[in-house]
């Protein structure tokens, strides 16, 4: 283990001495009230852009203490750690199955015009694996098999551009020349195309359906009014639809995976590490083939100074995967249905995840917003671990090396209870961790 060793109280937690207590707050700002030994006289948070980057601040002083300058950082955030890298086309079934983000990659993205929301937060749903026949019983689902989905990571800024792909048999399609309320039915590059209007004139979507009737591809581009070099929206809309039209009459061209680059390079997709397999043992279920994925091109920077004038800066990358499994998509079994997602904040070095590890501080101001931490028995990587809900779904927290980890179950294999959630997903974590320190380091 590299960084600060600390001592581990799984039976008295909370009592003093208790590590956290030297580590800085999280972003989110705390309540203005006393505490032992420090008044919280002054709080600034912000979100600042760093080299292309996010980065959230977070001044804090003591009560006859100066509040520390504005020091520069080591270095910017990284501003391009995340590209996409074509593989083979994956089946459902006897199908092969058109990929969103190939349909709609980055670069077409970018030369569209919509520079921010390319090289920004990638959503991305995907057939991560070839699914056998005697397997793809998953049909007529309205939910997409692919989405591909890009917005920029930069403050006051919300244009998006999305392409989901429904495809028989996975899928339950529209007929091609039916039209909804306002739409307008034509042909952009071959293909049958009914356009709808936006809620706003910068906004519009359009339902794009495949010769032989068995693939259609809803796209959709919202707020492009936020692009200010984009003056024409419905042209560069028109413009968007072409683009997909033509690479739907090509046919499925193989999988987009996302793959990190620089610094982050030998970092695996957490898809990857949260594999089809791994997702079966784990669960004790089948894998639907379906991966559901987020990442941030931009490495996040977070800057902190405490009530010593000390400052800290934290370098990471976040992403985050989810797997279902085949009964997820049936309304009469999905209580039967389990989904575990995996989320992956890997950091430059391990002293910084050990270090910024704040979810399991009872004095966390995360605490205030999310409730209670219930801290595990046992100890699980290398720092505290805790479960804590977020929403209606518990959430265990660790740190595995470089990584903070977080697992979230969904299904009522997922108790509600923080505390029986940790007796249930201690021997989850545990071989997440194994993975996480084999993949990551």
């Amino acid at each position: 283990m590299h960084g600060p060793q600390q001592p581990y109280r799984p039976q008295q937690p909370y009592q003093q001495p208790y590590p956290f207590q030297q580590y800085p707050p999280q972003q989110i700002p705390p309540p203005r009230k006393k505490r032992t030994g420090l008044i919280i006289t002054a709080i600034l948070g912000a979100l600042v852009l760093v080299g292309g980057g996010v980065t959230a601040v977070i001044l804090v002083k003591g009560d006859h203490e100066p509040a520390a300058a504005m020091e520069q950082a080591p270095g910017p955030a990284d501003t391009s750690v995340i590209g996409q890298k074509v593989g083979e086309v994956t089946k459902y079934g006897d199908v092969a199955v058109f990929d969103a983000c190939t349909v709609l990659p980055v670069s077409a993205v970018e030369e569209l015009g919509f520079k921010d929301a390319a090289h920004g937060w990638h959503n991305q749903t995907y057939l991560s694996r070839s699914v056998p026949t005697a397997e793809a019983t998953i049909k007529d689902e309205l939910d997409p098999i692919s989405v591909c989905m890009y917005e920029p990571m930069i403050e006051n800024r919300m244009e998006r551009i999305t392409v989901s792909i429904y495809q028989r048999p996975f899928n339950s399609l529209l007929p091609a020349d039916r039209a909804i309320k306002d739409d307008t039915l034509l042909t952009v590059g071959g293909l049958r195309t009914a356009m709808s209007p936006g809620l706003k004139p910068d906004s519009f979507d359009a339902r794009i359906t495949t010769n032989d009737g068995k693939t259609q591809a809803i796209v959709g581009a919202s707020t492009m009014s936020d692009v200010k070099d984009i003056t024409d929206h419905k042209a560069a809309f028109m413009k968007l639809l072409e683009l997909v039209a033509q690479n739907l009459s090509r046919g499925p061209q193989g999988l987009t995976t996302h793959v990190h680059t620089g610094r982050y390079e030998k970092v695996p997709s957490a898809c990857d590490i949260l594999s089809a397999e791994l997702f079966q043992e784990l669960t004790q279920s089948k894998d639907s083939g379906i991966a559901e994925a987020n990442f941030r091109e931009r490495e996040g920077m977070k800057k902190f100074v405490n009530d010593k004038n000390e400052t800290h800066y934290y370098y990471s990358n976040q992403q985050d995967c989810r797997r279902l499994s085949p009964e997820w998509y049936n309304a009469k079994s999905r209580s039967d249905g389990k989904a575990l997602m995996v989320e992956l904040e890997t950091y430059r070095d391990a002293e910084m995840a050990v270090r910024n590890a704040h979810d399991c501080d009872p004095n966390s101001p995360s605490r205030k917003v999310f409730g209670e931490a219930v801290l595990t028995n046992e100890k699980i990587g290398d720092f505290a671990t805790c479960s804590y809900r977020v929403g209606d779904s518990p959430t265990m927290s660790f740190v595995a090396g470089r990584t903070q980890v977080r697992l979230t179950g969904f299904g009522n294999w997922a108790p509600d209870d923080p505390k029986q959630y940790n007796e249930v997903f201690t021997p989850v974590a545990k071989r997440m961790v194994d993975e996480v320190r084999k993949a990551i380091g």
